[in-house]
């Protein structure tokens, strides 16, 4: 090849290298007057220098498009490097705009807070508890409704007048109750809420219609039981007095016995002045000493008769049997209270259910006023046969006593 050839192919390699900066620099003008940006003086210069460069080297020859890539690389380099953000101009504002504008920011700031305030009005909401909470809670208050309704229901039975008849056998130790006589009729009524205690005696030999005698106009109160049993006696009483007997109890010598060992014995203080032979021993009483009392000794202290009358030895029985209550009531006698009410239901016919025995354990605690009472009369013969005969007055006036309210208040 010789001199003048090599120098043409240079000369078109050096155009074509020419040509291709030239568009690059018309691509790079191109893209500054999007930017809307200018070159610097510095890279105009490097670009004439690069322009003017005579001769390229052999990696440049071999490899144009690296060339190219290389300079469009740079390129945008440069263009990284000045270009620089337009400033956005804004009017200047009047002071009548700027004063809108804050009063528009201030509106805008006070609904914000408003609707962000809460509302007074309302009140904040409660913070529930758990279903589980509510449902105890409930089951709860549901119990103690129910237990408060049952002890009023229950009190209020429990403070009901109860009418009690106790009635005292002849029948001696061993001896049946079938055939026998009451030697002894004692109507009681207990009052709880006015702590009082209506204590009727009748005496045995009282004339009255007998219920389980109706072709005889009336006869001995106490040849009631013999002819009916309790059932007969009970009728009579409620016929005298005209009051109604809602429990009873059956007392025979040896039951009486057995009561008062069962409890523990009772304390009583004489009324009397008398000596009396039990089964044990013979005993002496003297008016107004107290006595330490077992079966024994009660059942002589209430049978005696010999020395007073019937009504004292009525009233002497109603001690034994208020000692009795007594020592129930007190603490040392709680625990004697089951085996008493066993005792007394199996083997004295006591008719009371517990609603009755606390209206009387109730009215015992409150230590009540006894107000003592008996059917007086005076002695009679009809047809040759002895009779006591009450006085009309004296019946009527335990049957007002024993017409009672809630309140012990006569009706």
């Amino acid at each position: 090849m010789n001199e003048e050839q090599r120098l043409s192919r240079v000369e078109r390699r050096k155009r074509e290298v020419e040509l291709e900066q030239a568009e690059a620099e018309r691509q790079h003008k191109d893209n500054d007057s999007h930017d809307q940006g200018e070159d610097s003086p510095v890279e105009s210069e490097n670009r004439t220098e690069e322009s003017e460069h005579p001769f390229l080297t052999q990696d440049e020859r071999h490899s144009p498009n690296q060339s190219q890539q290389g300079k469009n690389q740079q390129g945008r380099d440069r263009k990284k490097t000045v270009r620089t953000p337009k400033p956005k101009w804004r009017l200047p504002l009047g002071k009548g705009s700027k004063r809108k504008r804050e009063a528009r920011d201030q509106k805008a700031h006070s609904a914000e807070a408003k609707r962000r305030e809460p509302r007074r009005d309302t009140p904040p909401p409660r913070e529930q508890p758990p279903k589980e909470k509510r449902k105890r809670r409930g089951w709860k208050g549901k119990a103690a409704l129910l237990l408060l309704l049952v002890t009023v229901i229950v009190g209020y039975m429990a403070t009901n007048p109860f009418t009690f008849l106790v009635m005292g056998s002849d029948a001696r130790v061993g001896e049946s109750l079938s055939g026998s006589r009451t030697d002894s009729l004692q109507l009681i009524e207990f009052v709880p809420r006015s702590r009082t205690v209506q204590n009727v005696s009748i005496p045995r030999d009282t004339y009255t219609a007998i219920p389980c005698e109706p072709d005889r106009e009336g006869d001995k109160i106490t040849h009631a039981f013999a002819y009916g049993g309790a059932t007969c006696t009970v009728g009579a009483v409620e016929g005298l007095t005209e009051a109604s007997v809602d429990g009873q109890i059956v007392i025979t010598f040896e039951t009486f016995m057995e009561l008062i060992d069962t409890v523990g014995g009772v304390n009583v203080t004489a009324t009397h002045s008398f000596s009396e032979k039990g089964f044990n021993q013979t005993y002496e009483y003297t008016e107004g000493v107290s006595y330490s009392m077992d079966g024994d000794m009660a059942l002589a202290y209430a049978r005696h008769r010999k020395s007073d009358t019937d009504g004292a030895r009525s009233s002497r029985q109603t001690e034994v049997m208020t000692a009795v209550a007594d020592k129930l009531a007190s603490p040392s006698g709680w625990t004697k209270i089951p085996a008493t009410y066993r005792f007394m239901k199996d083997e004295m016919g006591l008719e009371m259910n517990p609603l009755q025995m606390a209206s009387v354990g109730l009215t015992m605690l409150l230590r009540p006023d006894v107000n003592k009472m008996q059917v007086e009369g005076q002695d009679a013969y009809i047809n040759n046969v002895y009779y006591y005969q009450p006085n009309e007055a004296s019946v009527q006036a335990i049957r007002d006593a024993l017409d009672l309210t809630l309140w012990g208040t006569v009706r």
